[in-house]
């Protein structure tokens, strides 16, 4: 019985895989890039709207990138993929203090994640797990005179999912829920996610305009909404689904990154994002 057993799941995965693509070009589309933990390529340089915004700029900074391990593509609107992301997250502070310029790094988040994306016409469905820790720079405890430990919260284990749709070639909404998985974590499980991006191209032009918005929310900080918005323009590659976008961009809420979380922070800059 256990060896038939066996023999009908191994069938099962010759099955599932056979004609599957290995660490090819990804197959669905699950970007955010409004997202301020997107996993992606970005820099904004921002003035914060609660302080002298032409002393106190807020910097920060993201490299990372996904790669497809195996896919399947059973028709060109429909198929499935598990893929791999790797992200770092700086920010940096650039702020006059008696009359000289700082320029300081105040954190680094790492984000590693791994996902299982089904696509199907129009609607595309994830459920990724994902790490991520936060750690304070060297600028920031050495100015703060900062000599022990602290309780980070910003260091745990999240499964989610999320379900994306396209109204049409230029809309795009999404929204899901994530909840911690740590046994023993220190911080309460529960968090949403929501938001849309628009993407306008003429008919054979590179250039074109785009904006979007997206809100998250956090039982740790009793899921009082963030918002960050951005519009502005938009380079498209014929190689690249999504494209290099350069937009001014507004943020309100609670500190994105680092341990510091219930903070609130509001911003006004200007930001690059792409994709690798």
């Amino acid at each position: 019985m256990r060896f038939c057993l066996l023999v009908l799941l191994v069938h099962c995965v010759h099955l599932l895989f056979s004609q599957s693509s290995w660490m090819g070009a990804r197959f669905t589309n699950t970007a955010m890039f409004l997202d301020p933990n997107e996993i992606q390529m970005f820099g904004s340089i921002n003035g914060l709207l609660n302080q002298n915004m032409t002393e106190n700029q807020y910097l920060p900074f993201g490299v990372g990138g996904s790669q497809s391990i195996v896919s399947k593509a059973e028709s060109k609107e429909k198929g499935w993929e598990i893929f791999g992301e790797m992200g770092v997250f700086t920010q940096f502070q650039w702020q006059q203090v008696d009359g000289k310029q700082q320029r300081n790094m105040l954190n680094v988040d790492y984000k590693l994640a791994f996902s299982y994306a089904r696509k199907n016409a129009q609607n595309t469905y994830r459920l990724r797990f994902f790490h991520v820790s936060s750690h304070l720079g060297d600028d920031y405890i050495i100015r703060n005179e900062i000599n022990k430990y602290s309780e980070n919260k910003v260091n745990y284990e999240q499964l989610e999912f999320t379900y994306f749709r396209e109204l049409n070639n230029n809309i795009r909404t999404y929204a899901g829920a994530g909840a911690v998985i740590r046994p023993n974590s220190l911080r309460l499980p529960f968090s949403y996610h929501l938001g849309f991006d628009a993407n306008l191209k003429g008919a054979g032009k590179k250039w074109g305009w785009t904006f979007g918005a997206f809100s998250k929310g956090h039982q740790e900080t009793d899921f009082s909404p963030s918002l960050k918005a951005g519009a502005g323009r938009a380079f498209y590659a014929s190689s690249k689904v999504e494209p290099i976008r350069i937009v001014l961009e507004y943020y309100t809420g609670h500190l994105p990154y680092s341990q510091f979380e219930e903070e609130r922070i509001e911003w006004l800059g200007l930001g690059l994002y792409f994709y690798l």
